[in-house]
């Protein structure tokens, strides 16, 4: 668990910059359909990043390391990506 977690949030360090509010917003979408979309939903989230074939790959791997968490720990990630997105780092 701890692993999917911190899979996720080192990404979106990186993507939510001040200068780049798109970006975050597309990242929470990304973020969105990985913690409560399906397999399907969360690739297509990533194919305007255009990934690799094995960015494609770790992604799949993680969406099927997240479907394992209990939903009250998907839900709180998915609050939290929220509230990141809404702070003022992000906007």
């Amino acid at each position: 668990m701890k692993l999917a977690i911190a899979l996720t949030l080192v990404p979106l360090t990186l993507f939510c910059s001040p200068a780049s509010t798109e970006v975050c917003l597309n990242f929470l979408h990304v973020i969105e359909n990985l913690f409560m979309g399906t397999l399907p939903s969360s690739e297509a989230a990533l194919e305007p990043f255009s990934p690799e074939e094995d960015m494609k790959n770790a992604g799949a791997q993680l969406k099927m390391l997240v479907d394992t968490l209990p939903q009250k720990a998907q839900d709180s990630m998915t609050k939290l990506t929220d509230k990141i997105i809404q702070s003022p780092h992000c906007a």
